[in-house]
């Protein structure tokens, strides 16, 4: 297929739009880090899910969830929303965007100052009597790269706390 004239199309719509005044976005390139972290729970998928959903134990497994107001929340539908305040004292709104129960839960984290874009999953996979659960997290960070290096050591280290608080506080139960 010639793609000649779809070119000289393109290019000219873009001659055209830059005479008649109209400005063209400018872009910047931001990298996106994704770290996992994974450990299994020897309970069901519901089990950790409830724990997991539940308000009054949000508050003691994820750190940036501690916000009194969010031990009042159960996450039930895509939707809902958390208050968060991150280390570097970014508060802002979590909201659940994907959520299959005993499965998957997803979130947004949106900081106030719109300064990064952040993303949560935690996946549940029934392994026999043990559940594997994956947290994975990736986030955008425009930092020189010692600080972002230092950035991603403090979020792994986070990411394995969380985890192991939630198999500790399943597995008492």
């Amino acid at each position: 297929m010639n793609r000649t004239p779809y070119l000289v199309a393109l290019l000219a719509a873009l001659l055209i739009l830059g005479l008649s005044g109209v400005a063209l976005a400018a872009w910047t390139h931001v990298p996106v880090v994704r770290l996992t972290a994974e450990t299994d729970i020897a309970a069901p998928p519901a089990a950790i899910w409830t724990f997991l959903t539940s308000g009054k134990n949000i508050v003691t497994w994820c750190p940036i969830w501690k916000n009194p107001a969010n031990a009042k929340i159960r996450i039930a539908k895509v939707g809902d929303v958390l208050d968060f305040t991150d280390e570097w004292g970014n508060g802002g709104r979590s909201v659940v965007t994907y959520l299959a129960p005993n499965q998957e839960l997803r979130v947004a984290h949106e900081p106030n100052n719109g300064s990064y874009m952040c993303q949560a999953k935690l996946r549940l996979e029934a392994r026999g009597a043990m559940t594997h659960l994956t947290y994975e997290e990736q986030y955008t960070d425009e930092s020189k790269e010692e600080d972002l290096q230092a950035t991603a050591a403090k979020m792994d280290g986070e990411m394995k706390s969380t985890l192991a608080a939630v198999k500790r506080a399943v597995e008492r139960k």
